[in-house]
């Protein structure tokens, strides 16, 4: 019976997690259906915690979770996020993209709508191209239509959204999929920790290798 509880979010996440689960004779909760945000261990399958990506890090540094499922791109944004990453799940590719009504490069100081402010400002700053940025947590596509920030730093999987409002990708920043994330001390002081990362990495060849 599996005692490991791991937190990640509904949506993408969760739907390109499925395969990998089954791959790993697991059961995933139908995360979509239901409102709960707690599904407890059933036999050989891990409990699940639903929870925001921005999130998912501090239920595992805090002990809620032992291991997380989320994107690298919320990784880099926080660092110091008290976690360890174990293992590239390699699904959920996205891209962090600077984006705009034009293709062209920003001339002299830019404004850009984020909520990816750390990315965004380490970007510039390797630039040498000053940047304000304006702290967004959603609905960055309007900031441009509005007149808030003609610069948006967003993920983007297809970039359809982005042309839905009219903006173009200028420039790819990070690439990202979902990692599997885990308590330290998990990590360290006690092997079972380890067993269930080599269980994930084995059901991952297993789900890489049926979709060939």
């Amino acid at each position: 019976m599996s005692d490991w509880v791991v937190a990640l979010s509904r949506g993408r996440v969760a739907e390109d997690l499925r395969p990998l689960w089954e791959a790993a004779g697991w059961h995933l909760p139908d995360l979509e259906g239901s409102r709960s945000l707690y599904f407890p261990p059933q036999g050989r399958s891990p409990g699940v915690i639903v929870a925001r990506g921005v999130d998912v890090p501090t239920l595992v540094a805090q002990g809620a979770a032992q291991f997380g499922v989320v994107g690298r791109d919320m990784l880099a944004e926080h660092p110091d996020s008290g976690v360890l990453e174990v293992l590239d799940l390699g699904i959920s590719r996205c891209r962090l993209v600077l984006a705009g009504q034009s293709p062209s490069w920003p001339d002299g100081p830019v404004r850009v709508a984020s909520k990816y402010s750390r990315l965004t400002r380490q970007f510039f700053a390797k630039a040498q191209h000053p940047v304000e940025v304006v702290p967004l947590s959603g609905s960055l596509e309007l900031a441009p239509l509005i007149g808030l920030a003609p610069y948006i730093v967003d993920l983007v999987a297809t970039g359809a959204t982005l042309r839905a409002h009219g903006l173009v990708e200028i420039r790819s920043i990070l690439s990202s999929t979902a990692r599997l994330v885990v308590n330290p001390g998990i990590w360290r002081t006690q092997a079972g920790g380890r067993s269930f990362v080599r269980e994930m990495a084995a059901a991952k060849g297993r789900m890489m290798r049926g979709s060939a």
